[in-house]
């Protein structure tokens, strides 16, 4: 669904609340992550996604043939993509830290409520609800860490289509 290695991001909110597994409490943390992408990341949702929001430019881009800069319908603004994903791999790590340690990695997260907004010139805008389970306090407040903050890159690695989750129907 949606694939990326240490590509700056921004932490924009962290929700903490309890879930009840039986009678077992367990901290759960809701991230909203801000992301903007080349709009080659739209072929990952979908093969014709891309191009049915982006057309190439008039002049043929001898770099890159498959290049698609001119948005079609700046009207639409915002899309959401619907469904649930799981597992996702989610890291963050501080870009002026060289000290790896210092990452913070969550294997078993679930992300959902993907809303993008395409732009002229071949970007999107991507926002993603993540959802995570810390292991504990330092790591919470290791997280908390990141709010906001600048240079943080980040990874998503997200099932493609198989691995969606239907929302049920209301």
């Amino acid at each position: 669904m949606m694939n990326f290695t240490d590509h700056e991001v921004m932490l924009q909110h962290v929700n903490t609340r309890i879930e009840f597994h039986g009678e077992e409490e367990r901290l759960a943390l809701d991230l909203t992550i801000k992301a903007d992408l080349p709009n080659t990341a739209l072929d990952e949702m979908s093969p014709t996604l891309r191009r049915s929001l982006y057309d190439a430019d008039r002049q043929t881009d001898i770099v890159d043939p498959d290049s698609t800069p001119v948005l079609r319908n700046p009207q639409l603004g915002t899309l959401r993509w619907s469904g649930r994903f799981a597992p996702v791999r989610f890291a963050l790590r501080d870009a002026d830290e060289d000290d790896e340690d210092r990452d913070l990695h969550f294997v078993d997260a679930r992300m959902d409520r993907v809303r993008f907004q395409p732009k002229e010139g071949g970007t999107c805008s991507f926002v993603w609800h993540v959802h995570v389970y810390p292991d504990d306090e330092a790591t919470t407040a290791h997280t908390v860490y990141f709010l906001r903050r600048p240079n943080t890159l980040g990874t998503i690695v997200a099932p493609d289509s198989d691995g969606i989750d239907e929302p049920p129907e209301s």
